[in-house]
């Protein structure tokens, strides 16, 4: 029987693990550096990179998936949600059960009910009895087991590394309760990996102190046009397109350092011209509708962030409308977002910068003062900060009269969703 036919999803991969398109970006020896880290062990290992930048992409290149429970932060709610999720993940009993008096022939009951030996090590789809009611019946007794004590045995028998993704996201005293739990397994060798965002890097020693020698930090640098343009290039390839020099770079240079969106890009681009999978004569791609595919990208990418930050703070009274030049109107918060999208936007905007940008496109009389400007920045910095997840979208510098943008999907938002094609 033939190999199948290679399929478009199977090269370009927004949101997914890489393999066609995976690039390591050898010169900054990321993976090098991960393997170091897990090899040396007794730590608890932080890689840190901006949204989208491929904390996850790498760390599971490193650990083979068989190795390795991923847990995402996101989806945690409490401590014991974490334990639960990490035990389903091991497939663990949630009982024990022993006959007999003889401790040798102490079984567990497996989820299929299955019986295996207990033996206290290595133990397929269970783990040994710590902790738990007991419940007897005739010479067998039951015990139920703890989660978190069961999945530490579990993860530390099976030499198995745990991954918690966007750590970040989890609310401090979970994170404390997490690490405190965590303590003692690290130090017995358990190989322990979290992703988040650069700012919260050490999150992991502000909650617990004890853990400021047992930590490394992994930074993931933010990606070069030079190491982009290697996604596409692969990718065309292996599907037996040509692409145009040109239109790889301008995706390129459109993702704001983002290979998520170059992935997407692509995607979009190959189904544009009726690529879904390889070809088997070369075929030529038109990117005449590239500004099309930004557009319509730009719609399902920084739109709730956009909409979160135009709203700004609540507010007891209205706030004043001001009138554009285009007969609009629109409060101060949106008509400054709209000011920094139409220069560019730019990673780092100036207060000078801005208030140009305002005076082009409000109606005389309607600019801000240099006060009310400077508070809205550092209100949607608040916004940013306490009622957006992640890594804060933008950050108003004061002292610097500088506004920052750090969110890839937000510029790509703000620069084409209201373009036409």
């Amino acid at each position: 029987m033939g190999k199948p036919a290679l399929q478009l999803k199977d090269v370009f991969t927004p949101g997914g693990q890489p393999t066609l398109t995976y690039v390591s970006r050898d010169h900054l020896k990321l993976e090098e550096k991960l393997e170091a880290a897990l090899a040396r062990g007794f730590a608890v290992n932080v890689v840190t990179g901006p949204t989208k930048s491929g904390k996850t992409v790498l760390s599971r290149r490193v650990l083979p998936k068989d190795a390795l429970i991923s847990i995402e932060g996101g989806q945690v709610r409490s401590e014991a949600d974490f334990w639960k999720q990490v035990a389903f993940k091991l497939n663990l009993a949630k009982s024990v059960q022993r006959t007999g008096s003889d401790e040798a022939s102490n079984q567990t009951e497996l989820g299929g009910g299955a019986k295996a030996e207990l033996l206290g090590i290595g133990v397929s789809g269970g783990a040994k009895n710590t902790s738990g009611t007991k419940h007897v019946d005739g010479r067998s007794a039951t015990y139920d087991t703890v989660d978190l004590i069961s999945s530490l045995e579990a993860l530390k028998n099976r030499s198995m590394a745990l991954l918690i993704d966007d750590f970040h996201y989890l609310d401090k005293p979970t994170q404390k309760a997490i690490i405190q739990s965590l303590k003692g397994a690290v130090y017995d060798g358990l190989s322990v990996i979290l992703l988040a965002v650069p700012h919260r890097a050490f999150d992991p020693i502000t909650v617990e102190h004890e853990m400021e020698g047992r930590f490394k930090h992994i930074q993931i640098p933010d990606w070069s046009q030079d190491d982009l343009i290697k996604i596409p290039d692969l990718g065309f390839k292996a599907l037996n397109v040509i692409c145009p020099q040109k239109a790889m770079e301008r995706i390129c240079s459109e993702s704001f350092g983002n290979p998520l969106l170059v992935q997407e890009i692509c995607t979009e681009l190959c189904i544009a011209n009726g690529v879904f999978g390889y070809q088997i004569t070369p075929k030529k791609l038109s990117a005449d509708k590239l500004n099309d595919i930004f557009s319509e990208i730009a719609q399902s990418k920084g739109f709730p962030k956009y909409e979160r930050l135009k709203r700004g703070p609540q507010s007891r009274g209205g706030r004043q409308a001001r009138k554009f030049k285009d007969d609009t109107s629109a409060d101060i918060y949106a008509a400054i977002l709209q000011a920094i999208a139409r220069l560019g936007p730019k990673p780092k905007t100036t207060y000078d910068e801005i208030r140009s940008s305002l005076k082009d496109i409000l109606a005389d009389g309607q600019v801000p003062q240099k006060h009310e400007i400077s508070a809205a920045c550092a209100h949607m910095t608040k916004i940013a900060k306490d009622k957006l997840e992640g890594e804060p979208a933008l950050e108003w510098l004061k002292g610097d009269d500088l506004l920052v943008l750090t969110d890839p999907f937000l510029m790509f938002y703000m620069k084409w969703a209201f373009k036409e094609g």
